[in-house]
């Protein structure tokens, strides 16, 4: 997409008024199964797997995962109203399918719907966005409270989450997990797809450490994809941190690790037991952003029929660059312009469905 297209849009999509909280939509109960995305017993898209080799338990786990979904609203308002009749809540089945599918041999699924914050959100300056994901976060500190009394079961547990979910995880873990007794059933967090300044990490994260290897315990684990050699022209970004909400710039050091290694070093890797997978459906367009209501379409994940490419964490940027073969075909997409944030589970859905097998295994 054009820099002229992708400021069109951000117009087009921007809120008509500033956030004003007594006119934000009913918060959720979530008492009530509606307010859930995905729960064990309930089957839905967090149960798909691109074919029948991979096995799937839906429940009876020794593990639960807490999933904060990413965005997946557009609309002119500030925060979403959940109603499962849009297309926002279309396009969490589908991130359900291509990310939160990755725990479905190994972990009992818990992904709360919440009122997200609108994608224009990252992009206002007037502080309206900050408040529409003050109120995002209030929904998922609730949930995560109503999982741990309700649902989980003093069993140990990960936090999983991707780009606004991410950024939110960030808060949750920093207020409800660091330093409580909580901290003694976290297996990990894989907080991906929002970045987490170097010179931050501690602010945010005093008693849980980086992840180092691919068993690691008690820690964050994080990435960015870019293609190799993209810069991200976005100047800055939405940080939180414990002192309150900051404007960061984007082009500096970043904490993550190399997917394919689960280390942090600066050389090429690859796997060739990773499983890429991309989303199916006919007549249906995964790139469209302006659509308002849920399609009804019956939609699935496979792997893609090219699977080879490689990965290094950038010494200088902490992003993750990738090159090889199925790099070079997600080029060819139309507007394509070399950020693969859209696509940061879902090129490591293999490696990581045995990550997270291996650091449950080194937990228990």
């Amino acid at each position: 997409m054009t820099d002229d297209i992708f400021l069109k849009f951000l117009e087009y999509i921007q809120p008509e008024t500033d956030f004003d909280i007594s006119k934000s939509p009913p918060k959720p109960d979530y008492s009530d199964d509606a307010n859930w995305a995905a729960l064990p017993a309930i089957d839905g898209q967090q149960f798909d797997v691109p074919d029948a080799s991979f096995s799937v338990m839906k429940s009876d786990n020794p593990v639960d995962v807490f999933y904060i979904h990413p965005t997946g609203f557009y609309e002119k308002e500030w925060n979403s109203n959940m109603d499962k009749k849009r297309s926002a809540y279309e396009r969490t089945e589908i991130v359900l399918a291509n990310q939160i599918s990755a725990f479905n041999n190994s972990c009992n699924i818990y992904a709360p719907e919440y009122r997200q914050a609108t994608y224009y959100s990252f992009f206002d300056i007037n502080k309206n966005g900050q408040q529409a994901l003050d109120l995002a976060y209030t929904d998922i500190e609730r949930a995560f409270d109503y999982f741990i009394e309700n649902q989980n079961s003093n069993k140990p547990f990960i936090i999983a989450a991707h780009s606004q979910g991410a950024l939110l995880a960030h808060r949750l873990i920093n207020q409800r997990i660091d330093n409580s007794n909580l901290q003694k059933r976290f297996i990990c967090a894989y907080v991906i797809g929002y970045m987490i300044p170097e010179k931050y990490y501690k602010e945010i994260f005093p008693n849980i450490k980086r992840s180092e290897s691919y068993d690691d315990t008690n820690c964050i684990i994080s990435w960015s994809t870019v293609v190799e050699g993209f810069k991200r022209n976005r100047e800055k970004t939405l940080f939180w941190k414990p002192s309150g909400w900051s404007v960061e710039l984007m082009k500096q050091k970043v904490v993550a690790t190399n997917p394919f290694s689960w280390t942090n070093d600066n050389e090429w890797h690859s796997n060739s037991e990773n499983k890429s997978i991309i989303n199916k459906a006919q007549n249906y367009d995964f790139t469209d952003r302006l659509r308002i209501e849920h399609t009804g379409t019956k939609k699935s994940i496979g792997l893609t029929r090219i699977q080879e490419f490689e990965a290094s964490l950038n010494e200088d940027t902490g992003l993750i660059d990738t090159k090889g073969p199925l790099i070079e075909s997600i080029k060819k997409m139309k507007h394509f312009n070399g950020d693969l944030h859209p696509f940061d589970v879902m090129l490591f859905w293999g490696t990581l469905r045995q990550n997270i097998q291996d650091r449950i295994n080194a937990f228990i």
